[in-house]
């Protein structure tokens, strides 16, 4: 089974948005700019990207999603975390507000894939 069955398991079929970023998405590294209303499908879309750079890379530390707010970090956690979790990937959250330790930071260099919140969010430094 393809590690797209995989991830959207359940799903049938990819909405009209879905269907034609597809190409793009999941076989491409050229950059998208979605713009689409609530409930349109984006999220899918990221996971798309994701699934390509898995696909091309699966090795730990190679995907960072950033979201703009705290709580899209944290529902962005759980949906990654869900459709991840048959390949085995861990995906943690990473936000502006978090005051972490050095070893905290380290083992955040061991996750798969890191959801970030906050535009404050520092990704700079050693990683």
């Amino acid at each position: 089974m393809a590690i797209g069955q995989l991830v959207f398991k359940g799903l049938k079929r990819l909405n009209r948005i879905q269907s034609i970023v597809f190409e793009t998405a999941y076989n491409t590294n050229e950059n998208l700019l979605i713009c689409a209303p609530t409930g349109a499908g984006k999220t899918n879309i990221a996971m798309l990207t994701v699934l390509h750079e898995i696909r091309q890379h699966l090795q730990p530390g190679g995907v960072i999603k950033k979201d703009e707010f705290k709580a899209l970090a944290a529902e962005m956690t759980n949906y990654f975390s869900k459709r991840l979790e048959p390949l085995g990937i861990t995906v943690k959250e990473l936000t502006g507000d978090m005051q972490l330790t050095k070893g905290e930071i380290q083992r955040t260099q061991s996750p798969d894939l890191n959801t970030c919140g906050n535009l404050q969010t520092d990704l700079s430094g050693d990683w």
